[in-house]
């Protein structure tokens, strides 16, 4: 009990925190909740006068209670509390938790808390649901309880601190540390997504499971400088499409603007500035009905390319708590029923290509569906398809000289649709082309942070992208660090690295390293490739920077001709996504 009082006490009498408005609701005379007098006035009357000036404590780790999974409310799941671990009731094994990080979130039990709704197996969910317990409070903007003091895991609603959403979560493993939670008023610096510091994720996770890129990506905690390329790109995209549906020209919901709407996401959680959020809302917001229908699904399948934006679905209900997201990601996720697919399961790319798969529709379909399964956990069946549908186009597109894939795969099964140009022998395409693997790169890292460490398969997914780490650094120009358009061709002369592709590789190899994916020499290709990038920006007379050298949108080519024969665009979709990305990743500290 005297350990709980003078840590919150260290926190609260902070200067920082005594001399904000939520000090003078909390300490004053205005306190505007019976939770919020009640913890007053504990800690008042337990001495809270002997305050000391430094409250930088870490947030102590979990204990060893179960993981949970619910929604909107933090109640236990079928993971529960574990009867001696996780609980935080005044000096249970899970202990209290606080983070002294702005907008720090406390760790619960094994399995910690995660992001409302994202766990790994189990996980307390749901904006509102305490982990196995814990008290946690911002340093920055005031004393806000994500639950107060909670008992076995129980559920309550979020505190606010300034305004902000207050300790949404981040994924821990047992024991292990969370990310910060939440904004902090606006524009408080905070990661807002999963810990990629080893330890566990979940009950009985493995250490390299601690956090997943759909829910944050870099490490737990880290941020962006103001003057980092991620955070001026961001505000170059605020500023140039004050509507994020002019970002291209492409109407509706579909990729050219989910894509760098993911970009932006990946920023906003290693800034928490709300601008990117309200950005990304905006977007899903014209699109999506307040009844949470979205304009273009339809009931027919027409291309994973209108699939892709529905990966924000899940993220927007974590941050905001609006019903509307999840109803659409629901009807997102029973739409997959209508996809067809190949006489091998394989989900065809486009309605209009009968038994193709393509590399570039792993990432437009399944990280939504891994996704969706962490963090509303009523989906069986979704970590199977993951696995299934990447797995599958990686055994027919395999090239074994490079550990790379072919972009695409005709399956002749079931026969009677028309073999397509490009389709060798085997039906697989051509060429190994850049930006198709880095499709397929960013998948595999994206849905394996969102799938439980019991998925089966999932060391498959792991197996696979050791093998595409290897390709990429052997393929990797040791000149510019980049990549080229097509891959294991550097050597021809009319064949040119390529601007999004490089910087998916980037992106893809710095979280799986920080992750323990992969190993960490591969940290010294992520960083030759960031290098690279670096000159493929450029900065106009106003400081508002440009991405250079991403090829066009481009179907599935015959030859290797029509592939390097591609345009090469500024400031295109594919390569804002790409340098968001990628610069989030290296430059958050």
């Amino acid at each position: 009990m005297s350990k709980l009082t003078a840590r919150l006490a260290s926190i609260l009498c902070h200067p920082r925190t005594r001399g904000s408005a939520a000090w003078t609701r909390r300490c004053g005379a205005s306190v505007p909740t019976a939770r919020g007098t009640i913890l007053s006035c504990f800690l008042l009357a337990s001495g809270i006068a002997a305050c000391t000036s430094d409250s930088s404590s870490p947030g102590a780790s979990g204990g060893q209670g179960g993981s949970s999974s619910t929604q909107t409310g933090g109640s236990p799941g079928t993971g529960g509390a574990s009867p001696t671990g996780g609980s935080s009731s005044l000096g249970g094994q899970g202990g209290t938790s606080i983070s002294s990080r702005t907008g720090g979130a406390a760790s619960g039990g094994a399995g910690g808390v995660n992001r409302s709704g994202g766990a790994e197996s189990g996980g307390v969910t749901a904006s509102g649901g305490a982990g196995t317990g814990g008290v946690t409070v911002t340093a920055s903007g005031g004393v806000a309880p994500t639950g107060g003091i909670a008992t076995q895991g129980g559920s309550s609603s979020t505190g606010t601190a300034s305004g902000g959403v207050v300790g949404r979560g981040g994924s821990t493993g047992s024991g292990g540390t969370t990310s910060t939670g939440g904004m902090i008023g606006s524009g408080g610096t905070t990661s807002q997504g999963g810990a990629t510091n080893k330890g566990g994720s979940g009950s009985g996770g493995s250490a390299t499971d601690a956090g997943a890129a759909g829910r944050g990506g870099g490490d737990a905690g880290s941020t962006l400088a103001s003057d980092s390329l991620a955070v001026r790109f961001a505000n170059m995209i605020l500023s140039k499409w004050p509507d994020p549906k002019d970002i291209n020209t492409t109407a509706g919901f579909e990729y050219n603007h989910g894509i760098v709407l993911r970009g932006m996401e990946q920023v906003y959680r290693h800034t928490g500035d709300s601008r990117y959020l309200a950005y990304i809302q905006k977007y899903v917001d014209e699109n999506v009905t307040a009844a949470g229908v979205v304009s273009n699904l339809g009931t027919t399948f027409s291309a994973f390319d209108n699939m892709q934006p529905s990966v924000l679905l899940p993220f927007l209900y974590q941050e905001t708590g609006t019903a509307k997201y999840k109803t659409a990601a629901d009807s997102v996720q029973a739409f997959y029923k209508n996809i067809p697919t190949n006489g091998d399961g394989g989900y065809w790319h486009k309605q209009s290509y009968p038994n193709q798969m393509w590399l570039d529709g792993i990432y437009m379909g399944e990280p939504f569906l891994a996704r969706y399964a962490a963090v509303f956990g009523n989906c069986s069946t979704c970590g199977d398809t993951v696995v299934k549908q990447t797995t599958l186009i990686a055994a027919h597109t395999l090239d074994t000289a490079t550990g790379l894939y072919y972009h695409a795969w005709w399956d002749n099964n079931p026969t009677g649709t028309t073999k397509p140009a490009w389709a060798d022998a085997n039906g697989r395409s051509p060429c190994i082309w850049g930006r198709a693997m880095g499709w397929y790169a960013m998948a595999l890292v994206d849905t394996l942070g969102d799938l439980p460490a019991s998925q089966t398969g999932r060391s498959d997914l792991v197996t696979t992208l050791t093998g595409v780490a290897a390709g990429l650094k052997s393929t990797q120009d040791a000149t510019t660090g980049l990549w080229y358009q097509v891959m294991d061709q550097g050597s021809k002369t009319d064949n040119w690295t390529e601007t999004s592709a490089s910087g998916m590789f980037v992106y893809a190899l710095k979280v799986a390293v920080n992750r323990g994916y992969i190993d960490s020499s591969y940290s010294a290709v992520a960083d030759s490739g960031w290098k690279g990038m670096q000159t493929k920006v450029t900065t106009d007379a106003s400081g508002s920077p440009s991405i250079t050298g991403a090829v066009q949108g481009m179907n599935v080519q015959n030859n290797y001709a029509g592939y390097v024969g591609q345009n090469k665009l500024t400031n295109s979709s594919h390569g804002l996504c790409a340098i968001l990305l990628a610069a989030a990743e290296m430059e958050a500290k």
